[in-house]
């Protein structure tokens, strides 16, 4: 473990100290805004992998209903899953794709945890930590102490509005992130998950630093933003409605992107050409008689 924590400290914790700090210096010495600054640096870094999962999520969705018929159509659980992996071969899907983003936000998160904790401390205790995490460039050590309030809110503590703030941009981007589905089963879950994870990031909020809420909360809005990109968004009460502007990078089959299912494969499949045993044979015989 402590190795680990060795490495989590000098490859991801002290780089992030010293951007948060330059960033600090360049944003009139707010750290408000350096945080702002950092969530969506992080955001446009990570884009092509966001747009991968958004896509693949899409994807994911789309072939849901042939996902359930072969579940109803082999019991034997190797072929089942033969028949699936198929599936996401065919419509080019990743399931690993749809993870890959939240897998990176994880120890971002914790890191930016630490890292407000040691950045606005101001007792001489905090700053003698702080020390121990900087490089020693005189750019960085002449920047602290940081200034630790931000509109009124102390960047250190946990705030209510932020709380809430962190729980409305959490549904919203969920929200904008489901696609229209026609199956029971997956309409429940897409509740269940456009209600829980608002709760749960909430529940977290209570013991964060505002400043780490302030992260989750720019990069929740920038997560809509993107959300709106790749999946449009379609609001029936005020008869608002934005079609996608970005295509899937990868091309997914027709057929899959469509939603027409294994009728409309078989629609398209060519049928093979029958032949008796002596069909060869007669084909050449016709071709003399036509040639003679």
């Amino acid at each position: 473990m402590a190795e680990i924590s060795s490495i989590f400290t000098v490859a991801l914790l002290n780089p992030m100290i010293a951007f948060l700090i330059i960033l600090n210096n360049l944003l009139f010495n707010s750290f408000g805004l350096a945080i702002i600054a950092f969530t969506i640096i992080i955001r446009l870094v990570t884009l092509p992998l966001t747009l991968r999962q958004l896509h693949a999520t899409r994807s994911m969705q789309t072939i849901q209903p042939r996902i359930q018929e072969v579940n109803k159509k082999f019991s034997d659980p190797r072929r089942r899953q033969e028949e699936i992996m198929k599936l996401y071969r065919e419509a080019g899907v990743n399931p690993l794709g749809c993870v890959g983003p939240m897998i990176i936000q994880l120890p971002i998160l914790w890191a930016l945890y630490d890292a407000v904790r040691l950045a606005l401390g101001t007792a001489p205790e905090a700053l003698e930590r702080l020390s121990g995490h900087l490089y020693t460039w005189s750019y960085l050590q002449h920047a602290v102490p940081l200034q630790d309030h931000f509109l009124g809110m102390d960047l250190r503590t946990a705030n209510w509005l932020m709380v809430v703030l962190v729980a409305i941009t959490t549904w919203a981007q969920t929200k904008t992130s489901t696609t229209a589905v026609v199956d029971d089963k997956q309409k429940a879950q897409q509740q269940m998950m456009a209600y829980m994870m608002p709760i749960v990031f909430a529940f977290f909020a209570l013991s964060f630093p505002s400043g780490v809420s302030l992260y989750w909360i720019v990069n929740s809005i920038v997560g809509v933003v993107f959300n709106v990109f790749v999946y449009g968004l379609h609001i029936p009460m005020i008869n608002l409605s934005i079609d996608p502007l970005l295509k899937p990078a990868g091309s997914a089959p027709a057929l899959v992107a469509s939603g027409r299912g294994d009728s409309a494969a078989a629609a398209v499949t060519p049928v093979p050409e029958l032949r008796t045993t002596n069909g060869s044979s007669r084909s050449k015989r016709q071709n003399r008689r036509r040639r003679s």
